[in-house]
């Protein structure tokens, strides 16, 4: 698990988490009783996690566990994850509702990764695995699809994303679907500062710029969910 503390490192301070706070976010959402100081030791490699800690961070930050080992170098991308959604979907009524372990949620459309585009009102209902969503409810969560490259290679146009729904961030750096203005939606990085007045929706590819929204204009704006996984297909069946 060489690169696994790095790559812990690298997660905790991109989201904008102390030691400290990335403890107790865990500590609250697993039930573990991890502090700072263990943190610290796992990021520094003079500790190693047990395999359910490793899996819990990685539903943490919403990348796979491959990746926080160090074994991919794609955090979002996994086969299995495209493959699965693919066989669950295409399932008909005859088939044995035995043959997996299925929740539904609500699918939002297109979003777009651009900031000039629109979701689709239009709402369906879809199946996915339910160890993708851990011990929440299927309504906390929403499927949507990317639309546009500005948060290429992490985000690709057409990639189905799984969202939590959320109104705030909780920490900045983060990466969610905001509202803006009349009915105008996208995918970004949220950056900001608690208590100022403004945000920053910040692309992955450097070939688009950064928009800052403040003062009225973000008195229109509003999160609708945080991206916990990338769905992507990768070939044809």
């Amino acid at each position: 698990m060489a690169d696994f503390g790095k790559i812990l490192k690298d997660l905790r301070t991109e989201s904008g988490y102390s030691l400290e706070s990335l403890a107790k976010t865990y500590n609250d959402r697993f039930g573990g009783r991890l502090n700072k100081s263990t943190i610290s030791r796992y990021e520094n490699g003079l500790q190693e996690p047990i395999i359910t800690v490793v899996s819990n961070f990685a539903r943490l930050f919403g990348v796979s566990s491959d990746y926080l080992l160090g074994n991919v170098s794609e955090p979002f991308f996994h086969l299995d994850n495209a493959r699965t959604l693919r066989e669950v979907n295409a399932r008909g009524p005859e088939d044995n509702p035995d043959d997996y372990s299925l929740v539904t949620v609500h699918y939002a459309g297109p979003v777009a990764a651009h900031f000039d585009a629109t979701p689709d009102d239009a709402y369906e209902l879809r199946t996915i695995p339910a160890e993708w969503i851990g011990r929440r409810r299927p309504e906390d969560f929403f499927l949507a699809t990317i639309s546009g490259d500005s948060m290429y290679p992490q985000f690709q146009d057409g990639d189905d994303i799984l969202c939590l729904r959320c109104s705030d961030m909780e920490v900045p750096g983060r990466i969610g679907i905001m509202l803006l203005g009349d009915g105008e939606a996208t995918v970004k990085r949220i950056n900001y500062k608690p208590g100022e007045d403004w945000l920053e929706l910040v692309p992955i590819n450097p070939e688009f710029k950064p928009k800052r929204v403040e003062g009225s204009d973000l008195e229109k704006c509003r999160v609708v969910g945080r991206v916990i996984k990338v769905i992507r297909t990768v070939d044809q069946i």
